[in-house]
Order: C-alpha cells, then sequence, then structure tokens
C-alpha cells in the first residue's frame, strides 16, 4: 500500500463516522415526525387514556395524572367522555361510571380576555362536584397554564400540570357546542374573562 492509499484510507475514517453522525441528526427528526403521526390521536403510554380512545387532555400533576378521554361515536361524533384522576395502580376519580351522553354532565368554552389570552374549559359534574379542565395561553409572552380545578360545595382545588399538558382535543371542533353544550359560567380564578 503507497502513502497515497494510506491518506485516503485515513480521512475515510476520520470522514465516516461524522458522516453516519449528520446522517442520524436528519433522519431523527424525519422517523420521530413519522412515529407521532401515525400515533396521533391514540393515547400516550402509561396514560390514564386506554385503547380506542383519544386524548382529548391529559397531563401530569405531581405524582398523579389527569385525564380526559373520548370514545368516538358512531357518526364520527364524541360518544363518550370520562374524566380521570390518579395513577395507573390507584385510579382515584373515574366518572361518569355509567355510559351517559356526554352533553348529560358535561359542559364547555373557549373565552377571551381581549387582551391576548384565551381560556378553554370541559367542566364534567358529577353529584355535587364539578372538574374543570382548563387550557390557558396568553400572548404576547407565551404563556401557557393547564390543570383541572374541583369544585365541592364551595370548596375549590386547584391542581395545575407540571410541564406541558396534551390539551388539543379541547379544541376539537366536535366537543364544545356539538358534543357538549357551550357553558358561560366562568370557572373560578378566571376574572379576567368574564
Amino acid at each position: 500500500m503507497d502513502n497515497k492509499e494510506r491518506l485516503v484510507m485515513k480521512s475515510n475514517r476520520r470522514i465516516f463516522p461524522c458522516a453516519l453522525a449528520l446522517a442520524c441528526l436528519l433522519a431523527g427528526p424525519a422517523a420521530r415526525l413519522q412515529a407521532q403521526e401515525s400515533d396521533a390521536g391514540s393515547p400516550p403510554e402509561g396514560g390514564l387514556c386506554q385503547a380506542g380512545e383519544n386524548v382529548v387532555f391529559a397531563c401530569s400533576s405531581g405524582r398523579k395524572q389527569i385525564a380526559v378521554c373520548a370514545t368516538p361515536g358512531d357518526d364520527s361524533s364524541i360518544g363518550a367522555l370520562s374524566y380521570r384522576y390518579g395513577s395507573n395502580r390507584n385510579l382515584e376519580v373515574n366518572i361518569p361510571t355509567e355510559p351517559v351522553p356526554p352533553r348529560a354532565f358535561a359542559s364547555g368554552n373557549r373565552v377571551s380576555d381581549n387582551a391576548g389570552g384565551n381560556l378553554t374549559y370541559l367542566r364534567m359534574n358529577y353529584g355535587s362536584t364539578s372538574y374543570t379542565v382548563f387550557s390557558e395561553t396568553t400572548s404576547p409572552g407565551g404563556y401557557e397554564r393547564n390543570g383541572v380545578l374541583v369544585e365541592n360545595r364551595g370548596h375549590t382545588e386547584l391542581h395545575e400540570c407540571d410541564g406541558q399538558a396534551d390539551a388539543g382535543g379541547l379544541s376539537d371542533q366536535k366537543l364544545i357546542g356539538k358534543a357538549v353544550p357551550v357553558d358561560d359560567r366562568v370557572p373560578t380564578g378566571f376574572a379576567t374573562y368574564q
């Protein structure tokens, strides 16, 4: 092997790892995007929504999970809604306990404060308790806040999401005003949206 061949082999050894790393970087986002697209609408692994249900809202709050799950109806509408709170091992709240049409226990709305803030909420009533999941965004600044308000006989508890929530299902055109009636009672703690 002459010096020229050795030089080519040496430079190939340096180029190959760089080319491989570049190929992985370029393929990575596409592979992740393809995986996300194939899983769109399906429940995340380890979440409280089950196979055959779509995620309307989901997040973690401390060691607990919050979820609203939808079962598709016959005519591409929302057939059923469930609110769940707890963990996979210990589901503390799962309402309704019997299948009922969503409009029988739930309502929601999308409101603005006319200053760049938007609030979308879904209120589910069960006995004397209401569970209101919400997603609030503001601009400028891009502040986002998500969670659930639990109201029972004048007592209100707020469970905010840790980090990002999957709240895109709250904006589903089949939900507010179709599957559930519009609710003009803005949740406690959102006075600017009155």
